[in-house]
């Protein structure tokens, strides 16, 4: 009796396809929340409310303790979100800042490449909020010029910053407006505009610099930096953007065509410069003339230390040509 026992204890042995049917199951099982994710991403991706709000109701119904319980239900609400009422700048600024804090990451996370698509009316929304709300300094983000650059939308940016009073001496929206420019095919348009916030505002242009669209303008500070100081005397008398604009010209003659001498303020040695280079580069292109050494000399008197720096470029390009 003991030996029946212990051979019906045995478990039977399972057919090789009833054994892979019941992996597939458990495999299934176990993905069960993955297909739920992923209606709910196709429901978010259509704007098919309905289709995303049974799915996240399933998901909460069957894994209420998911991960991504919270991110997806901001997704799926973000659908139904009624449109912003007027609202003050502190009030669409907190809007905005909650949006950045959990609809902008879960989007990012969930729908890839198509994130942008999917936030787009929200930013329209707001753009829209925004429309009779003037510039301050104190909310720069509730401004439509900036709503309106999360989607892309370059025109109405220009015409947002062009609305304001002397935006030109504004550096935020002087760089709104040269980004609206790069993205709308006038790159040199940008140029102009940027180039003056090293002088308007240093460190403002130095904490952008690094990743202004503009590949010439970002790959020049780069090496600007590294090249900083050319000569030690100019490190002590101002900041090392207001060199740039110098160097910048220096490096890319064919810059100089863009400005002109009495469009740049006399706010130190750094603008004297650069005001100078204006006029005297064209010059090195016909050979040495009266004109040229005339010129020259002016900038030694100008500046002594940067005369130095620039007869040395010139050197070093003549024995490399």
């Amino acid at each position: 009796m003991s030996e029946q026992v212990s051979i019906s204890a045995r478990p039977a042995r399972v057919p090789a396809d009833q054994a892979a049917d019941r992996r597939q199951l458990d495999l299934f099982m176990d993905g069960r929340d993955a297909l739920l994710v992923h209606e709910i991403m196709a429901g978010l991706m259509s704007r098919d409310v309905k289709r995303a709000e049974v799915g996240l109701h399933r998901l909460g119904q069957e894994h209420p303790r998911h991960p991504d319980l919270v991110a997806l239900t901001a997704l799926v609400e973000a659908l139904t979100a009624p449109a912003p009422a007027a609202a003050t700048h502190v009030a669409l600024t907190e809007r905005i800042e909650l949006a950045e804090r959990k609809l902008v990451p879960a989007a990012r996370r969930f729908l890839g490449a198509d994130a942008d698509t999917f936030l787009r009316p929200m930013w329209q929304a707001l753009a829209e909020t925004a429309a009779d709300l003037a510039f301050e300094s104190a909310h720069p983000r509730a401004h439509r010029a900036w709503l309106c650059q999360q989607y892309g939308e370059w025109t109405a940016v220009r015409a947002a910053v062009e609305s304001e009073p002397g935006w030109a001496d504004s550096p935020l929206l002087r760089y709104w407006m040269g980004l609206a420019q790069h993205h709308l095919d006038a790159p040199e348009v940008a140029i102009r505009l940027w180039v003056p916030l090293c002088w308007m505002d240093p460190l403002f242009f130095e904490t952008r610099a690094p990743t202004v669209p503009n590949p010439t303008i970002r790959a020049a500070w780069t090496a600007f930096e590294q090249a900083f100081p050319f000569e030690e005397s100019l490190a002590d008398r101002a900041s090392m953007a207001a060199w740039f604009p110098a160097w910048l010209l220096l490096r890319h003659r064919g810059l100089s065509r863009l400005f002109h001498a009495d469009d740049v303020p006399d706010a130190g040695a750094a603008t004297r410069v650069f005001r100078h280079l204006v006029a005297l580069l064209p010059l090195e292109q016909g050979g040495l003339t009266d004109e040229l050494v005339r010129q020259r000399r002016a900038l030694r008197q100008l500046d002594e230390h940067f005369f130095r720096y620039y007869m040395a470029v010139l050197g070093g390009r003549r024995s490399s040509s």
